[in-house]
């Protein structure tokens, strides 16, 4: 018995979980272990008293606990259990689980209470993060796929039903490549790609989904592991682009119609410029002229001198022509896009002084209607006119090529350059906004532009433009 007792009371001392033995005829603790001590006693007296522990618990809950331990010890239960919050010496609070036994004599009065106290704050506070993050998981409008090494799904979410079409009974432990796949062919399974590119964000691709339908998905994903950094899983946030594709189609529509309105505005403006300004001062021109050939060399006011005039109308009418090819260039239908861009590049060079080397190479049999021919004009013209506003070069290069099915345009110079990392900060700037009119234009014709540039090194502009016309046209 008395070896016994001492295994007990070591096991009692050492235990984190308050022990206790509550005597109902005297109303006080007649044993605590030093754990229970720690929890409900005084904060500077080793004992725990009965007004000790009513103290420490919250008071909406000390009149619960009451309330659960009269209701066991009237109906004969052998006990009973609760979870309530209590202060610790630091203000904090502290959830209990307790739970405990009812002692009763031979006569079934009850006579003590003991039980085990427990702090499930921890456990607790992990539940609770659980509970968000499940909630978190469920109201989550995108699909959530969890799967394990192999490629099984263990977990997924609302949005991932409606994805997928089908209930999450359904999909659990089925293998993620079966579901969902990155191309027509069956070895081609998502699960590849994620292992493969892991950790990806936003990676956009075509998914073949298990009933037959195609959706554009945005694709995060990263992989699970565990304490010694082994993979155990992966886990993958997908949305349908499909409405966001369908709104970013109808801007490219709207965009593109703007700017066809907006060409043939420049064009009836350009049209009016040439037929009436061009032709009034071509007339005038000759006028004068005819009018100073007749004048007398005798009497004439030398403080005008005639040959000014003409040399200033002759100024006036140039920069119209000018400012119709500026405007909207008419050989563009006429001589093709090839040659107005070399119309084009002679003159930026010719007016600003700045040797411009033009080449092209399969571009003369493309059939490109005219939204395409301008855009890709208007693409070179904003490069030429960044160069020759901003670069100081000495001299800057065209290349245009058609390697079907792309169109590619390369704009060098070797001016000074500046840095591609702060070009996003100046957009508002006048040195950024070529850059991104260029960008935005590239982007309506479904294309891709990179820049590269280092100050005092230059600057290279690759544009590629998909073209799906017939490589075969005449242009």
């Amino acid at each position: 018995m008395q070896e016994s007792r001492k295994r007990f009371y070591a096991l009692s001392n050492r235990t984190q979980d308050g022990i206790y033995s509550f005597n109902l005829s005297i109303n006080k603790y007649v044993y605590t272990n030093p754990a229970f001590i720690k929890i409900f006693g005084h904060p500077c007296k080793d004992i725990a008293t009965t007004s000790s522990v009513n103290d420490r618990i919250v008071p909406s809950d000390r009149k619960k606990l009451r309330e659960r331990i009269l209701a066991s010890l009237s109906d004969g239960r052998e006990g009973d259990e609760m979870e309530y919050r209590c202060v610790d010496n630091d203000s904090n609070i502290r959830w209990m689980h307790d739970r405990w036994i009812v002692l009763r004599d031979e006569k079934g009065t009850p006579v003590a209470l003991e039980g085990i106290v427990r702090d499930v704050t921890e456990m607790k506070n992990v539940v609770s993060v659980k509970n968000y993050l499940e909630s978190v998981l469920e109201s989550c409008m995108d699909a959530i796929v969890v799967t394990n090494r192999d490629g099984y799904v263990t977990l997924v979410n609302r949005g991932a039903e409606t994805l997928f079409g089908a209930k999450r009974d359904a999909l659990v432990g089925s293998f993620i490549g079966n579901i969902i796949r990155s191309g027509p062919n069956v070895g081609h399974d998502i699960y590849q790609t994620i292992l493969d590119r892991a950790p990806i964000t936003n990676l956009e691709l075509e998914a073949y989904l298990a009933d037959g339908s195609i959706v554009p998905l945005l694709i995060s994903s990263a992989h699970l592991t565990d304490s010694e950094n082994l993979m155990t899983g992966t886990i993958s946030y997908m949305r349908d682009m499909t409405v966001r594709k369908q709104a970013e189609e109808r801007i490219r529509t709207l965009s593109q119609q703007l700017i066809r309105t907006r060409e043939v505005e420049l064009s009836g403006i350009a049209r009016d410029l040439h037929d009436q300004l061009a032709q009034n001062l071509y007339a005038l021109n000759i006028q004068l002229s005819t009018f100073v050939k007749r004048l007398p060399r005798s009497g004439i006011d030398h403080s005008i001198q005639p040959q000014e005039l003409l040399d200033s109308l002759q100024s006036i009418m140039s920069d119209v022509r000018k400012m119709v090819f500026n405007i909207h260039p008419p050989s563009l239908n006429t001589l093709g896009l090839v040659c107005t861009l070399n119309n084009l590049c002679k003159n930026i060079s010719k007016i600003h002084g700045l040797p411009i080397t033009f080449k092209s190479a399969g571009m003369d049999a493309l059939n490109m209607n005219f939204d395409e021919k301008i855009a890709v004009y208007r693409i070179v013209q904003e490069g030429l006119t960044n160069i020759v506003k901003h670069a100081n070069a000495k001299k800057a290069t065209i290349r245009i090529v058609c390697s079907y099915p792309k169109i590619i345009i390369r704009i060098e110079d070797d001016g000074r350059g500046f840095s591609v990392d702060e070009l996003g900060a100046k957009r508002s700037a006048d040195a950024g906004m070529g850059i991104w009119s260029m960008k935005e234009r590239v982007g309506l014709l479904n294309g891709r532009m990179t820049t590269r540039s280092e100050i005092g090194q230059g600057t290279t502009i690759l544009v590629e433009i998909p073209f799906q016309g017939d490589d075969r046209g005449v242009s």
